[in-house]
């Protein structure tokens, strides 16, 4: 049954809770159609956005926000246990804790850092075997109902089932479900049994939302810094430096080593990798040109953070009571006290403050608190917090510390607190989260992502799920930016992935892939997520994006195709196809006929017709070259017999078809060919070329192809008489536009 052209869905107003301070929300209702244009602010709202906006004056368009508000997590290494721990930092509620690494395998996590998509990479510094390290990836999911193994509800259940508004986790055993830790001391299991994740993998880590296990070239790992492009860098204690894939984990590049870093580490916004190496010199290198430096000790040995304003870089010192700030070249700008003389850890918000934790030494229990311009503003106190290692800034502006000593993590508020130097708030603790006996907090790193969010590569994201209506749904095209607000400038990108399934919750199991911009990318399911990230360019320029249409691969057109053995006078013998439309695969065979019309009698053996197309389902699959269709008509022998004439005629050929060629444009062809022709008795030698022969009781036409821009009609034979016609060998091939221009070759 031919399928019905389905009718063009434009993205109208639909409800949806915005995010709180640009989180992803619990839910957004997928989006019905095969054909949907998003491009006015109430379409972009059917979606979720990440980071960017469609405020006025740029409304009906999508561009980045002025500042980053990145996930609501810190995430914590909880070294002495071998885990990770995430903290909503709005609430204080600890959401989980994984393993960093497999049973038998180094674990001791001293590092953690957030990608742009909300994972944490977190490194084991316990790992060398082999003479290499490790890295494992943590993937973060929000929303969702707590249910049993049964998919029942359970607010106890060790299970997530969504929808969800925002997960990058994986179903593993594709059952719907994700199996994930509920919160503190909820420890999945991970049993590398048989050594199956040694190597490399998660295949036995019974919490799904551990996503990446990956063995590095730098042991005893340390270094994590997530790039632009969201690949990561490690490093580790023998000073090699890799860059991976932030897809897969994969190794990017091979080793690199300057005989310095590979202690803490971040990606400024030009793309150099600094890495720290406490008490030696600093690593600071530049993937692009490959060139890189190890700047010496006066440049700081410990702690990296950045300027989310300049991008200057602060570095500390283990043993010194100063603080260094460099520029991106590696010059020193400056040296500062931050009020203790130890250090560790170090963070720069978005107004000016720099925030240093004051090691990890017992009864050490203040966070200094300077300027961007080196002025001392105070020391933070801590109480009931101890050995201070990690500092990081939180999407509210917030500032967290880990406290190796008291196994807690503190938040403090920059507003609160006396009045300190510079006339400046010193900041002061309102909330403390217990980590639980043996945590041994580390963690001086990017631990809520804000160095990538707001400084390495501003970057948003909008994403929509659209529902197709039927399983096996093809998914053709992703087009965007038709509009003239639409923009990239220089330096500025606008990336477009997608992902399929049958079942909306199956969408989180698959893997996002590129899509080019109205290029076939031929995915199938039911559902299709698609994700725009926006990316600024280092001198803060943001892409716009003006609109976005996502459309399955239904042609705009089917194939035609019949083939005829005989047609006396309308009367038809072995005719393939009869509707002619659509082209089916069809085969007709006629041993023997005798018939007789007018002055006109017609004898033929072994007639058969036959169509045939490509691909069988147009509905199936999308467009490629070599699809179409294909008519074949024959007779192996036929006498004609009138009061003057006789007509005999050999085996009789005639093919007509047409082929979607590598543009995926509509290529006719027909060709016919007569093995042999008598006309009373005489020998006419025909083949395959076109031939005319006048006869005294009318016309024969031989070999005739008739093409138009939809079709080709081949006849092999055609006797054209003033009381009757007959014809032998016809095959017939079109396309039929099921909308203006349309095409079976195109979407």
């Amino acid at each position: 049954m031919r399928h019905p052209r389905r009718s063009l869905v434009s993205a109208a107003v639909g409800a949806l809770l915005l995010p709180l301070v640009g989180t992803p929300s619990a839910s957004a209702a997928p989006v019905p159609g095969e054909d949907v244009l998003y491009t006015l602010d109430a379409d972009f709202d059917r979606g979720v956005l990440q980071d960017v906006n469609h405020d006025a004056p740029g409304n009906d368009q999508l561009q980045l926000n002025r500042q980053s508000v990145f996930f609501p997590y810190v995430n914590v290494a909880a070294s002495a246990r071998g885990t990770m721990v995430r903290i909503d930092v709005n609430t204080g509620e600890i959401v989980g804790e994984w393993l960093s690494a497999p049973d038998g395998q180094g674990r001791n996590p001293s590092r953690t850092t957030v990608d742009k998509l909300g994972n944490t990479w977190l490194s084991n510094r316990n790992e060398a075997s082999g003479g290499r390290g490790s890295v494992t990836r943590v993937g973060v999911i929000r929303g969702g109902t707590r249910t049993d193994a049964a998919g029942a509800p359970d607010p106890a259940g060790g299970y997530l089932k969504g929808p969800f508004g925002y997960n990058t986790c994986v179903d593993r055993d594709l059952d719907g479900l994700y199996a994930t830790s509920r919160g503190l001391g909820d420890i999945r299991p991970w049993t590398n049994a048989g050594g199956a994740d040694s190597e490399g993998g998660v295949t036995t880590a019974a919490d799904e939302c551990l996503i990446t296990y990956s063995r590095v070239a730098g042991t005893n790992t340390r270094t994590v810094a997530v790039d632009a492009d969201n690949n990561l860098w490690t490093g580790g204690s023998n000073t090699q430096h890799q860059k991976i894939s932030g897809v897969d984990g994969t190794p990017l590049t091979a080793p690199v080593s300057f005989g310095c870093g590979g202690y803490g580490g971040l990606v400024d916004q030009a793309g150099t990798l600094w890495s720290a190496r406490y008490g030696a010199n600093l690593l600071r290198y530049e993937p692009g040109s490959g060139s890189g430096a190890c700047l010496d000790t006066s440049h700081g040995d410990y702690g990296l953070g950045m300027d989310p304003r300049t991008g200057e870089i602060w570095h500390t010192q283990v043993s010194s009571g100063s603080t260094v700030k460099m520029d991106a070249a590696g010059n020193v700008l400056g040296t500062f006290p931050h009020g203790h003389p130890r250090a560790q850890g170090v963070a720069v918000d978005v107004d000016g403050n720099v925030w240093v934790a004051h090691a990890l030494d017992n009864g050490t229990n203040t966070v200094g608190h300077l300027r961007t311009d080196g002025t001392f503003v105070g020391n933070v106190t801590l109480p009931g917090g101890n050995g201070p290692t990690g500092v990081a800034v939180d999407t509210n502006g917030k500032v967290w510390v880990t406290n190796i000593n008291s196994d807690n993590a503190q938040r403090i508020d920059p507003d609160a607190g006396p009045v300190g130097g510079g006339g400046f708030t010193v900041g002061a603790v309102d909330l403390t989260v217990d980590l639980g006996a043996g945590a041994g907090p580390y963690n001086y790193s990017d631990m809520t992502g804000s160095v990538l969010g707001e400084i390495t590569a501003p970057v948003g994201t909008w994403s929509v799920v659209q529902d197709g209506g039927v399983a096996g749904q093809t998914w053709g095209t992703v087009t965007w930016n038709t509009e003239a607000q639409g923009s990239v400038p220089a330096g500025t990108s606008i990336t477009v992935e997608a992902r399929t399934s049958d079942t909306e919750a199956g969408l989180a199991g698959e893997t996002f892939t590129p899509v080019a911009n109205g290029v076939e990318f031929a995915r199938v399911g039911r559902y299709v997520e698609v994700r725009a990230t926006l990316t600024a360019s280092p001198s803060g320029d943001t892409p716009v994006l003006s609109d976005l249409r996502i459309k399955s691969s239904e042609r705009t057109g089917v194939f035609s195709c019949q083939a005829t053995a005989l047609n006396l006078a309308g009367i038809v013998v072995a005719r393939a196809n009869p509707p002619d439309v659509p082209c089916v695969d069809d085969a007709e065979n006629v041993a023997d006929v005798n018939l007789s019309a007018g002055i006109l009698t017609v004898r033929a053996n072994a007639l058969t017709a036959s169509t045939e197309q490509t691909p069988d389902d147009l509905l199936a699959l999308p467009p490629a070259p070599g699809d179409g269709a294909v008519s074949n008509a024959r007779i192996d022998h036929t006498r004609i017999s009138t009061l003057l004439v006789t007509i005999e005629v050999g085996v009789i050929r005639a093919t007509a078809s047409v082929t979607c060629d590598a543009n995926l444009d509509p290529v006719f062809a027909g060709s016919s060919q007569i093995a042999s022709l008598r006309i009373n008795g005489v020998q006419v030698a025909v083949g395959s070329a076109p031939l005319t022969i006048p006869l005294v009781i009318g016309s024969l036409q031989l070999n005739s192809t008739t093409t138009t821009p939809t079709s080709v009609v081949q006849r092999a034979f055609a006797l054209d008489t003033p009381l009757t016609d007959v014809v032998l060998g016809e095959a017939k091939a079109n396309v039929e536009p099921t909308e203006p221009g349309g095409s079976p070759c195109r979407v």
